[in-house]
């Protein structure tokens, strides 16, 4: 095991992150975060930052505003979470991911802070991706909301923009089971005198972000109402649309109009290039078409099986893995009937149990089969399928991590 790997063990051992346990790793609070950026000298002071938070979106839209920012010759730190391979997915500069020596070196020097003060993995994370992008002397830090906005570690920043991509329910067991209750969490990254772009009109939930804006002093703006032109995409789906939209306002906003469509277009044509994202909408396959999304939860289902359903073939057949605190039995009512369903669990300790799972899916009258493991799974659907067939693999980012080449 080399030393970088070692690292990284040693700090799922000892610091689990939130992807792997969940709600037993989640700590809110600015307090530690922001003793921890002292002790590593406030390297937050005078970085320019775009904070992105919402409920679904936040990461296509973070990278699409890093990939523009990129093709305006800028050179952009990028920290989202979590990740799908690698830990130093999460900390980026332009397209490259922080330097392992970097990581290992950073928690061997700050491993006794750490653990004395109880830092979260997502603290650690956060601190890290900072430290670094001061270091690197970056001109832009685009910075994704870990969970919720108000009590996240990343709203110590102070951004040249806040945005709110949109709201749904997700993670109800901190941030309240009411879409308004969820939105004034969210709304938490909003602060005096600096604007906020939301990327979706809702009824209910505009009225708690003027409010908010309001209070702050700041200035609201709302994706829909600012000219956005029509460009060519990596991404072909309508549901990365509104992404976009939000990602070219935001570059309006900051740039007061004055950066020109052809770098929204390049920015937008080449995110996967200049980023690296992956598993949203990503095609594996052609024949047959195989597509994997990493959406999990009930609005992000929508918006894919939308898409699944506008697609043509002899039949559908999924692969699916859920971690445990999502609305299964909700999710499932969303799928076409007339799918060919393959079940299992993701590798984490997160994940939905296969007991749990048999329970929920006897309740349904869909076609289905549940499998020890995701490969399982999916070299069934591989084995199974003919060429006219389609191949949806989700449920989860670690469904998707299983069956995608790093």
């Amino acid at each position: 095991m080399t030393q970088y790997n070692s690292t990284i063990q040693w700090l799922y051992d000892q610091i689990p992150p939130y992807q792997y346990k969940g709600g037993d790793s989640y700590k809110p609070g600015l307090s530690r975060i922001k003793n921890f950026l002292k002790f590593l000298g406030n390297p937050q002071s005078n970085l320019k930052f775009i904070h992105v938070g919402g409920t679904n979106g936040k990461g296509s839209t973070s990278h699409m505003i890093s990939s523009i920012l990129q093709e305006s010759n800028k050179k952009v730190g990028l920290f989202t979470s979590p990740h799908m391979f690698d830990f130093r997915e999460r900390i980026k500069v332009n397209s490259n991911k922080i330097e392992k020596q970097f990581v290992t070196d950073f928690v061997k020097k700050n491993k006794g802070y750490f653990l004395s003060k109880r830092n979260s993995f997502f603290e650690i994370s956060f601190a890290m991706a900072i430290f670094y992008f001061k270091i690197n002397k970056v001109d832009y830090a685009v910075i994704e909301v870990g969970l919720g906005g108000r009590l996240d570690a990343t709203n110590v920043i102070y951004p040249l923009l806040s945005i709110i991509t949109n709201i749904g329910y997700d993670h109800t067991k901190f941030l309240g089971n009411k879409i308004t209750s969820i939105a004034s969490e969210k709304a938490g990254i909003i602060k005096k005198n600096i604007p906020v772009l939301i990327g979706e009109k809702n009824q209910e939930t505009d009225k708690v972000f003027i409010e908010k804006a309001k209070r702050e002093s700041s200035k609201i703006f709302f994706a829909e109402d600012l000219i956005s032109p029509g460009i060519e995409s990596d991404f072909k789906t309508n549901y990365q649309k509104q992404n976009e939209r939000t990602a070219i306002a935001a570059m309006q906003i900051l740039f007061e109009n004055k950066m020109v469509a052809e770098i929204f277009k390049e920015g937008i044509l080449n995110v996967n290039k200049n980023t690296s994202l992956r598993g949203r909408w990503e095609k594996v396959s052609n024949n047959p078409l195989i597509i994997a999304d990493v959406a999990h939860n009930e609005e992000g289902f929508k918006e894919v099986v939308s898409e699944i359903k506008k697609i043509k073939s002899q039949r559908k057949i999924f692969v699916l893995g859920f971690v445990k605190d999502k609305p299964i039995e909700k999710i499932i009512k969303l799928f076409p009937k007339e799918g060919i369903y393959l079940f299992s669990s993701p590798k984490i300790s997160r994940a939905l149990s296969l007991e749990r799972l048999n329970l929920i899916l006897k309740n349904t009258d869909i076609n289905y089969k549940v499998f020890e493991s995701i490969e399982e799974a999916y070299n069934k659907a591989l084995n199974y399928a003919s060429k006219e067939d389609f191949i949806f693999v989700g449920g989860s980012n670690f469904t998707v991590s299983e069956i995608l080449n790093p």
